[in-house]
């Protein structure tokens, strides 16, 4: 599996594999897209019990930038992203930024608690 690792060139970020250099967007407007600096990811009473997760409160705040400039992705996720290019708008912001962003909001939501469809957490 093919994993892109993110680089920034004049606050651009790029996900990079072997011969492939993809341009996702300005940082700033993914974390823009993303809400601002922070993402407070919400742990439930069971979670809170993993000795790795340091939190009196079960709220874990992630720096954003941080995330957006570090973690790698799939070649799958690189694949969906083409689909969408850096000149159209949503929401004010280009479209792959913004598709970007939600997926990585899904990422982090996946570590915390998540609400079904029914209101009931999984």
């Amino acid at each position: 599996m093919t994993r892109y690792t993110p680089e920034c060139a004049n606050g651009t970020l790029f996900l990079v594999a072997e011969g492939d250099r993809f341009e996702v967007g300005a940082v700033d407007d993914i974390v823009d897209a993303v809400g601002g600096d922070v993402h407070s990811i919400e742990y439930d009473q069971k979670q809170q019990t993993q000795p790795w997760l340091e939190t009196e409160d079960g709220v874990l705040e992630i720096d954003v930038r941080e995330v957006v400039t570090t973690l790698p992705h799939t070649g799958e996720l690189v694949s969906e992203l083409r689909e969408y290019d850096t000149e159209t708008d949503r929401y004010g912001l280009p479209r792959r930024s913004v598709e970007f962003a939600d997926r990585l909001v899904d990422i982090l939501e996946q570590q915390g608690t998540q609400t079904s469809a029914n209101g009931g957490q999984q």
